[in-house]
């Protein structure tokens, strides 16, 4: 990392002249940038975090605490509300694009190549048709998407340390995907895209105030994505030839940050679904991945 490119890795034929956003490439794979963001975010966070919090229209409804067990509709038009509905329009519409842009191509590369050839993308055909360009986007999106802590404290909520952990760590994590090019990152990519298409699309619609059911079943969710993405980050790790070093290194540090990101999942929904306690950080309207 200390002699970080700024042009595109080795075995990349994609002009960044062709790829959206591709004039800010140089910058922001400068290592100096995420970690700068990721510190700032983290200090912010904790020293504009309420000493209180207040509970979600959601959770107050599903903790019961409104007597007639109503969730009070806000206009679109108040100004949080309309920056919540279109923050979260904006992510829901982006994960899905996304997922259907890197998906299908994934499926078909094992269908038609084998599931080695596939999975490892031994002739760099995914690297250079969906994975470069939706890798750096996906990244890059990790950074507008610690606007949902902002909305969160403006609420007069507090964030927790599983979001707070969640969104600092992923542009760490998503900036040496970019920088090593794993083959893994297609897995996350899709995987991510589409949870967070069902996962924002939620968000969007309890904005308005919209109650569609199961947040209880979305938290799972969430919890089985990274479990099944840890799986297929072991996958890669024991294939044989399936990675460079600087690659398998990409995939450790995945590992790493995957690990304590499920415990602190698990707490979550056992404080949140089996203890009953109100009122906690981990109650907050906390949307992650991540």
């Amino acid at each position: 990392m200390e002699h970080l490119r700024v042009e595109p890795p080795y075995g990349i034929h994609v002009k960044l002249s062709d790829v959206p956003l591709g004039s800010w490439y140089p910058f922001f794979m400068q290592w100096q940038v995420p970690v700068a963001v990721s510190i700032a975010y983290v200090f912010l966070s904790f020293y504009f975090n309420p000493k209180t919090t207040s509970l979600s229209r959601m959770e107050a409804k599903r903790q019961k605490t409104r007597p007639d067990g109503a969730v009070a509709k806000k206009s679109i038009l108040a100004p949080l509300t309309l920056l919540t509905f279109v923050h979260n329009v904006v992510l829901a519409v982006y994960s899905g694009w996304t997922f259907m842009c890197v998906f299908p191509p994934f499926v078909n590369a094992i269908i038609t190549k084998g599931w080695f050839a596939g999975l490892c993308d031994l002739d760099g055909s995914l690297l250079n048709s969906v994975v470069f360009v939706h890798n750096y986007l996906f990244y890059l999106s990790k950074y507008y998407e610690l606007l949902d802590t902002v909305i969160i404290i403006l609420k007069g909520r507090k964030a927790s340390l599983l979001q707070i952990y969640h969104h600092a760590g992923v542009i760490l994590i998503m900036f040496y995907s970019n920088y090593t090019s794993s083959p893994a990152s297609i897995f996350i990519i899709w995987e991510n895209s589409g949870v967070h298409t069902v996962m924002y699309t939620y968000y969007a619609l309890t904005a308005i105030g919209i109650n569609p059911p199961g947040k209880r079943y979305l938290t799972s969710l969430q919890i089985f994505q990274f479990l099944f993405g840890q799986t297929f980050i072991a996958l890669y790790l024991v294939l044989s030839g399936c990675q460079t070093p600087v690659q398998a290194s990409w995939t450790w540090a995945m590992t790493a940050y995957l690990l304590p990101l499920i415990y602190l999942f698990f707490q979550f929904f056992v404080s949140t679904y089996t203890k009953g306690k109100s009122g906690k950080d981990s109650k907050s309207d906390t949307k992650k991945d991540q």
